[in-house]
């Protein structure tokens, strides 16, 4: 039992089972951790010090450095008087009617009745480790605390022994020659025959069964003898003990009768509540309905609401019919009451939302010149240079809308939207642009308002331009502080666009979808594939913190940023309606970036404040103390407002016979004319020959010059005016033509627009003279000119060759004319927790909060559904910043429960539900629970948790993982139905108990700890480094850096290795899916000691970065899975090829298993520890060098493998031990290759050194000086040593020189052909784009199902994944390493392991290569084996030490350079 309690008349039980008596009345240590060095909780009591009063007067808890103080009228934490419900690093403290009840994480809980009884639960963990009144908790009653050293203890004495002595306490010890009273024993006994009768009823019959009677029989014999005279007739002494054995009896599991009546022991009940001597103690609510069918809690005595009522705990009116129910949000409305949104129509009923969607238009946002927002809510950040298709119609080609990024002043990554254009009905000629300076032009420069064909333009206020038209299109241009563009979409043109905007579809998901039709994985990538100009510079992802090159920039963002945030502050008022925290983080991004920080800065106080405006929410005055300089800039005549809604006041305007505008947009604020008064044309005209020209938004004055490329010129009459000293280069490569803008129509572009692969539809305004393709022929971005059918297309940086295939999730997409195809099946979704509380929903909506309560993760009941699933997750302290980490797991399916927990799974089962098949396993790190209902969870028996969803639950789920139905931006719906912008409305509607407090907005533990934060970022620029940069182009890693860093601040006191390890595990395992496999471990930063479950002189068990759910086992001997799920990290058993499957049973590889697999015992794997106290932020990186090949059809597949680790570590391991029957094996499904090709730069060759005149840089030069190139390069680029930036025609002009850059040979430039100073040649480098084939393995993967008996035994530890579930048995068996080919030669040869070497197959169509690290059986001397093999015959399982290769092969030895890759 690990229940202790004391009650009524000086009663006490212990956890070993005593019942004793002892009527001491003063401060005493009812239960204490007294076995460790720092004693970790302590629950004393305090009696009234009156003698014969049993009256508890103080409850004192401490737990670690916490001391909570219960009374009867107040409760104190260290001193402080705290309200009800409180929770404080994992204690949470209640109360109700009748209890006071402390729960502690740790594994302690306090229920105190308010007067004479206290009941202590802990958890077993502190088995034999108390020490109390309570006792020793060793399971032996007697032993120690009344029996020791063959020495009786009396109670008194025992008692005696556990007093608290305090200052100045003047209370006396009861004495101790009364225990042995025997004239008191026998006075006693005349009660028994009562007491006896009481509880042996009939009544308590249910009782009897799961708890003696004896123990509280004799209680209340006592009970009755001591009453005081003129008591004998007054039952009311037996109340307590009555009380004690019926609240016993309900939390054993019984059911106690309703013993009390209203002349005996009667207990009152606040509202219209009833008394039950056994309830749920988790009430439902109004806003919390199935709190009672979730509850984990024993039941208890209590006040609870009659059925079919609910509690009110809105109005806190008591119990109520759940259709009297009101509804809040913000404020409170009652049934019937309507509430009305943007974009829904919501009724309450019953106390939840009915909601109807309302057509809405859509919103695409461009601020600060690098933030975007797209139509349905996607948001990155791009710093582009170039003009880019910001928005276009896709179908109808009504409208087209091109912005231009470029740099700022000097910084690439300081980028401002410069200008905008405008094209309407694809008319090239006829471009609307708006510059930065607010000058527009329209075939000629105009003034507003201006209307013409379908467009309306006017200036509501000097800081903002209006575009309306007559198809559904309005833009918002804001000019001051900096320009920004938002573009509003009418509903009709849902799922016609594309563009930097996103498709408007609804969903987040895909907005990131390039013209080729792939979703990229990171911002550059997709930015980069809508140039609108296709020559221009690609961009790439900002990887650093602009705010840590300067303190006191830092300081300064930081400083005025936090004023959006203050709860007092002018934005306050916005907060629940629109979060502050995204555009407190874009406030210091972009204050710390650009050179002109106030501008940014004040950019995004005004986007915040749009944001709101457009909710409804107006905030005035907030100028007043920050950003005020801009309005004291308006005109001698004009005034500032912070509400503009009206046409453009002109004196034109009065005249006009049309409408001037529709002012149904969203508000601005600026300057502008007062009421009554219109502008006039004088607004600072000047004279033709002072009109300044422009230049990419740039001022040029009259007179003056400027460079613009190779053209030099002159501003006259607002004209410049260009003179080229650059000589025309009119020859190109064949098959290329010049194109001369001179020559050209109005309606031809040249070079400027020219078609190419990845661009068939140019939009651009301008021309540009240079070598083209010819018609018919599009440049494939490699410099050729292809048909249009051999077009390649790109993905993520890589250019794949016309046909290839490659994976997209669950689909496969095919290359065709430049464009990808893909298939359209419904992929399984899956929402990711992790570390401090972030959640990543199924469709792909981000957020965090510091919660303290149990949340629905997921569930299938949702409004009126029956559900049949839930996922229940809670959260624990990680420090004492109080942030917390999601470490427990509740999976209720149908009938069962699977609790997971400190490492370990309990299964119970529940009274109802339907019977929902599932199996449990181990595989690597995590513990997998997959069930027949489509649902599986990861749990890394830490902080991450990963639920997986089959798409028949698309739109059928809610909880905090959103509904699974595509659209991020409805994931925020709260238990109640309604959808909210509130985070925290929607993250507190979704605890499992309503009485747990409200969690408040994430505050940054950094700021907190100050002192970690330049640690937390030192340790998380892993993420940035080397060692993932193969997965930066794949997958953004901005979110999981910020993570890292706030995590790492977190974990102040212990954990820091576990809180950092998990961040850069989450994105490592989110490479892992976007196909990138990345060894980050090592010895120094989170390892993983595998080595340390291989018994002596083995080498069976080993780390991989990235393995296959699905290997072969004697239970699973094809190695196949069924619902397959993604590659995880972890120890996983290597076999060899002569040995190949892994037997469970006996835990080691054999050469074949018996015809009918056995049930069996198998142990489960150890927890593994992923951690280490000491981290090093130096990574161990490591290179594989490529492999090339002619044939465009060869596919290569790399196995990558890390070396071992053998530092062993002591830590003891839970296991669990389960029964498996039969074996449902699923048949084998092949294993599909499907061909790409990955092209990328080589490194900058530079062999030869023009010491004697010469620079030559062949080949076969650049061989013989021992590097490696691959052997046919698909391009060449040559360049100065001395002017990089200079493309080699350039430099040659400039200087002269006579070079030959020729992709055939490489770079020649000799001497004795040079005819200018100084008469000898430059120095030159060169680099070739490598193009080799690759290759994308999808396999099927099987399941299967166990039943499952739990056990706990610290062990020799046996690593053996393995299962729990219902009907039959796989265990996870641990990874095979073989690569069998079958070949046509006749001879068959074991090929030994190679130290860091590689196997190749030189037939066209299938290329294995297996890369391994230095813990090989076999060590060679730097050769490599090459066998032949027959096509698209092989499987590949890779390994992170042993690799053996069976074959039938020819074999010859050739001599290789091979270093390892991650």
């Amino acid at each position: 039992d690990n229940i202790c309690s004391m009650w009524g008349n000086f009663h006490f039980k212990t956890f070993d089972g005593d019942v004793y008596q002892f009527q001491g009345t003063c401060e005493y240590n009812l239960v204490s951790e007294c076995q460790m060095p720092v004693q970790g909780f302590s629950v004393h009591v305090k009696r009234s010090q009156s003698p014969g009063n049993p009256q508890i007067t103080r409850v004192l808890v401490t737990i670690g450095d916490m001391a909570i103080v219960l009374t009867k009228k107040l409760i104190m934490i260290n001193e402080e008087i705290i309200k009800l419900p409180y929770y404080l690093a994992g204690v949470l403290l209640e109360n109700n009617a009748i209890y006071t009840k402390l729960y502690a994480k740790l594994g302690l809980s306090v229920m105190w009745n308010r007067e004479d009884a206290v009941m202590v639960e802990l958890d077993t963990k502190y088995s034999n480790n108390t020490c109390g009144l309570c006792g020793d908790f060793n399971g032996i009653p007697i032993y120690n605390e009344f029996l020791a050293e063959a020495r009786l203890t009396g109670s008194v004495e025992f008692g005696n022994k556990q007093r608290i002595h305090g200052p100045n306490d003047g209370c006396e010890d009861p004495y101790e020659e009364d225990e042995a009273d025997q004239d008191t024993v026998d006075k006693c006994q005349k009660f028994q025959g009562d007491c006896s009768a009481l509880l042996q009823s009939q009544d308590w019959s249910s009782c009897r069964k799961v708890l003696s009677p004896e123990p509280y029989i004799q209680a209340c014999v006592v009970d009755r003898c001591w009453s005081r005279p003129g008591d004998m007739e007054d039952t009311a002494t037996l109340c307590p003990t009555l009380s004690e054995y019926s609240r016993q009896c309900s939390h054993a599991g019984g059911i106690p009768p309703n013993w009390r009546t209203s002349t005996f022991c009667a207990v009152q009940c606040p509202f219209n509540m009833e008394y039950s001597e056994s309830g749920s103690p988790c009430v439902d609510t109004c806003t919390h309905r199935d709190t009672s069918s979730l509850c984990e809690e024993h039941k208890m005595d209590g006040c609870f609401c009659p059925p079919g009522t609910v509690f009110d705990n809105i109005s806190e009116k008591g119990c109520i019919p759940q259709e009297e129910c009101q509804c809040k949000h913000n404020q409170t409305y009652n049934p019937g009451d309507v509430l009305l949104k943007d974009d829904e129509e919501c009724v309450c009923q019953n106390g939840s939302w009915a909601c109807e969607r309302l057509p809405t238009p859509g919103v695409c946002a461009v601020e600060e010149g690098s933030h975007f927002t797209t139509y349905d809510g996607k948001e990155f950040t791009f710093h582009g240079d170039c003009y880019y298709v910001l928005s276009k119609d896709c179908v109808g080609s009504k409208f087209l809308i091109l912005g231009q990024l470029i740099p700022c002043v000097a910084q690439k990554t300081d980028t401002c939207l410069k200008s905008i254009a405008l094209l309407l009905n694809n008319d090239k000629n006829n471009a609307l642009i708006i510059k930065e300076d607010g000058l527009v032009r329209h075939n000629g420069e105009i003034a507003l308002p201006y209307t013409t064909g379908d467009i309306t333009m006017f200036r509501p206020s000097s800081f903002h331009i209006m575009i309306q038209t007559s198809f559904g299109l309005q833009m918002q241009v804001q000019l001051v502080p900096l320009m920004q563009l938002y573009i509003t979409l009418d509903k009709s043109l849902q799922t016609k666009t594309c563009g930097l905007c996103g498709n408007f579809n609804m969903v987040l998901s895909d907005d990131l979808k390039t013209p080729q039709g792939l979703v990229e994985g990171t911002a550059a990538s997709f930015g980069n594939s809508w140039k609108a100009h296709p020559n221009c510079p690609d961009s790439s992802d900002r990887l650093d913190d602009p705010c840590s090159y300067s303190v006191d920039s830092e300081s300064y963002a930081e400083h005025w940023c936090l004023k959006l945030k203050e709860k007092e502050g002018q934005f306050a008022k916005c907060h629940s309606t629109v979060n502050p925290e995204k555009y407190y983080k874009r406030c210091k991004y972009s204050a710390c970036t650009c050179e002109k920080s106030e501008d940014c800065l004040c950019a995004v106080f005004s986007s915040y404040v749009r944001a709101c405006t457009a909710k409804g929410i107006f905030l005035q005055g907030w100028r007043d103390t920050v950003c005020d300089k801009y309005t004291a800039r308006c005109r001698a005549s004009q005034t500032f407002s912070y509400m503009l809604q009206g046409c453009q006041r002109t004196c034109d305007s009065l005249g006009s016979e049309r409408q001037g505008c529709s002012t149904q947009y969203t508000p601005v604020d600026g300057c502008a004319c007062p009421a009554g008064l219109y502008e006039d044309e004088n607004g600072g005209c000047v004279p033709m020959e002072k009109c300044p020209c422009y230049h990419n938004g740039e001022h040029v004055k009259p007179g003056k010059s400027i460079n613009i490329r190779n053209e030099h010129c002159v501003c006259t009459n607002g004209k410049l005016n260009c003179n080229t000293w650059k000589p025309l280069i009119t020859d190109c490569p064949a098959p290329k033509v010049f194109f001369n803008c001179s020559d050209a129509s109005i309606d031809k572009h040249g070079l400027e627009c020219a078609q190419t692969c990845t661009h068939h539809s140019i939009d651009c305004v301008s021309c540009e003279s240079g070598c083209q393709c010819p018609t018919g022929l599009l440049d494939d971005g490699l410099g050729h000119c292809v048909k249009e059918h051999e077009c390649p297309c790109q993905h993520n940086g890589h250019l794949y060759a016309a046909g290839a295939k490659i994976p997209d999730s669950c689909n496969s997409c095919t290359c065709k004319r430049g464009k990808w195809e893909c298939t359209d099946k419904k992929c399984p979704g899956t929402c990711t927790i992790y570390g401090s509380g972030h959640y990543n929903t199924f469709d792909k909506q981000r957020f965090g909060f510091n919660g303290d309560c149990g949340y629905v993760a997921v569930q299938n009941k949702c409004g009126n559904k029956t559900g049949t699933f839930h996922v229940i997750t809670e959260n624990v302290p990680c420090g004492t910043t109080g942030t917390t980490c999601s470490k427990a797991v509740r999976i209720l399916l149908g009938r069962t429960q699977l609790e997971l927990i400190d490492g370990i799974i309990t299964e119970s089962e529940l009274q109802s539900g339907p019977k929902i098949n599932y199996k449990v396993r181990n595989v690597g790190l995590y513990l997998v629970i997959e069930s027949d209902a489509g649902l599986a969870v990861l749990w890394d028996r830490k902080t991450t948790v990963r639920i997986i969803l089959q798409p028949q639950h698309m739109g059928e789920v809610c909880g905090l993982c959103g509904n699974y139905n595509g659209n991020g931006k409805d994931d925020f719906t709260t238990q109640g139905q309604l959808q909210v912008s509130d985070i925290m409305e929607f993250v507190n509607s979704w605890k499992v108990y309503s009485s747990c407090p409200d969690a408040e907005l994430s505050f940054d533990p950094c700021i907190e700890r100050p002192s970690r934060h330049t640690w937390a970022k030192t340790q998380c620029s892993i993420i940035k480094g080397d060692t993932f940069k193969d997965c930066h182009k794949m997958v953004d890693l901005t979110p999981y850096f910020e993570t890292c860093v706030r995590d790492s601040c977190a974990c102040d006191t212990g954990g820091d290795c576990e809180c950092f390890c998990t961040a850069v595990a989450a994105y490592a395992q989110a490479c892992n899916e976007a196909g990138v496999c990345v060894a980050w471990r090592t010895p120094e930063i989170c390892p993983v000691f595998c080595d340390y479950y291989n018994k002596p002189d083995e080498c069976t068990w080993h780390y991989n970065p990235c393995h296959t759910p699905c290997y072969k086992t004697c239970l699973n001997r094809e190695g196949q899975c069924k619902d397959p799920l993604p590659n995880l990290e972890g120890c996983y058993p290597v076999c060899p090829a002569d040995k190949p499957f892994f037997d469970e049973k006996n835990h080691t590889c054999v050469d074949r298993c018996s015809s009918t697999p056995k049930s069996i015992t198998a142990t489960g794997p150890p927890h593994i520890s992923t951690t280490t106290a000491k981290i090093s932020t130096t990574p161990t990186t490591t290179q594989q060098t490529r492999t090339t090949g002619k044939t465009p059809k060869a596919t290569t597949t790399p196995v990558v493998t890390s070396g071992p680790t053998t530092k062993q570590t002591s830590e003891k391991s839970t296991v669990m031990t389960t029964k498996p029957s039969t074996t449902v094996l699923t048949p084998p499904t092949p294993t599909i290759t499907t061909p790409c090709v990955i092209c990328e730069w080589s490194e900058w060759f530079n062999v030869d050194y023009p010491a004697s005149g010469s620079d030559i840089e062949t080949y076969e030069n650049i061989k013989n000086h021992g590097k490696t190139i691959c052997e046919n390069p698909e391009n060449i680029q040559c360049r100065a040593v001395s002017k990089p930036d200079l493309s080699l025609d350039e430099f040659t002009q400039l200087t002269g020189q006579v070079v030959q850059c020729n992709i055939s040979f490489g770079l020649v430039c000799e001497k004795d052909k040079q005819t200018q100073r100084p008469y000898k040649c430059f120095d030159y480098k060169i680099r070739l784009l490598c193009c080799e084939p690759c290759v994308t393995t999808t396999p099927e993967t099987a399941v299967t199902i166990v039943k499952t008996t739990k056990t706990s035994t610290p062990s020799s530890i046996s690593p053996t994944a393995f299962t729990s579930t219902s009907n039959t048995a796989s265990t996870r068996p641990p990874h095979v390493s073989s690569t069998t080919t079958e070949g046509s030669q006749s001879t068959k040869t074991s090929m030994q392991t190679t130290t860091g070497k590689s196997t190749k197959s030189t037939t066209p169509g299938t290329t294995t290569q297996v890369v391994t690290s230095k813990s090989s059986t076999e060590k060679t001397s730097g050769k490599s084996t090459v066998v032949t093999t027959k096509p698209f015959t092989t499987t590949t399982t890779g390994t992170p030490h042993v690799s053996t290769t069976t074959a039938k092969i020819s074999t010859e030895t050739i001599s290789t350079q091979q270093t390892l890759t991650t």
